[in-house]
């Protein structure tokens, strides 16, 4: 089987067996070298499948402690199971190289064509933005729908449609990154100015700009998985003792 599908499988049967009870909220999981025995697989393939649960929100990592059920919460729940699909970290990063290449494309059209269209609702989107500054999930909302209000005043269709495809996906990696809250907020209100400036190139400057700060995070959300793996491994297994 090949090893994407495999660590999704893994992960779909920790899933199953937090929903069934058997890992309650709060509760420790077993560590690594145990879970490989379980499910007959890697190391690497559960590190990959812990991942994916920690995307939907499901488990969180502790540094130097391991990896533990999260307490349920509404927001815990809000997420489409098939957009925490995506979120492997070893896909996230395509992820985001193909959002911004979409975004680089809408921000181009939407600064070249200011000229002639109403972005009055792109103004509007900016200040429900800051309205929602101190939330989490109105934040994210409110970021991604500035998005969308650009691609659908941008009148391209298949920039619009190809960002509606990766907004659920983008939101669910938004929030395993845990950005800083004011990021979001500064790159859409430049990302604004630019564009009712009709100023192409910075624009989608912009939008670089950002996808360079969304790669720096996954690599920190990479290495955080990376030294927390570690530690796990140098635990003691029954074999050991």
């Amino acid at each position: 089987m090949e090893s994407h599908k495999l660590y999704m499988r893994v992960a779909q049967k920790i899933r199953s067996q937090i929903e069934s009870g058997e890992y309650r909220p709060g509760t420790k999981l077993p560590p690594l070298a145990h879970l490989a025995e379980t499910y007959q697989c890697s190391r690497a393939t559960v590190r990959e499948a812990l991942g994916m649960l920690r995307g939907q929100g499901l488990v969180e990592f502790r540094h130097g402690d391991g990896t533990y059920v999260r307490t349920a919460s509404v927001e815990m729940w809000m997420e489409p199971l098939e957009a925490a699909w995506l979120l492997g970290i070893g896909e996230v990063e395509d992820l985001l190289d193909t959002l911004i290449a979409v975004l680089a494309g809408v921000a181009t059209v939407a600064a070249r064509e200011r000229g002639s269209r109403d972005y009055s609702a792109l103004s509007y989107a900016v200040f429900e933005m800051e309205c929602a500054a101190h939330h989490m999930e109105a934040r994210l909302s409110a970021e991604l729908r500035f998005f969308e209000v650009l691609a659908q005043v941008a009148e391209n269709s298949i920039l619009e449609n190809a960002f509606r495809i990766l907004q659920e996906p983008f939101r669910s990696a938004l929030r395993v990154l845990g950005l800083p809250g004011d990021l979001g907020i500064s790159i859409c209100r430049e990302l604004y100015h630019a564009v009712q400036m009709e100023k192409v190139r910075e624009a989608r400057e912009i939008v670089y700009r950002y996808g360079d700060q969304l790669r720096s995070a996954v690599a920190r959300a990479r290495q955080g998985e990376m030294d927390a793996a570690a530690t796990e491994e140098k635990k003691p297994t029954k074999a050991d003792r």
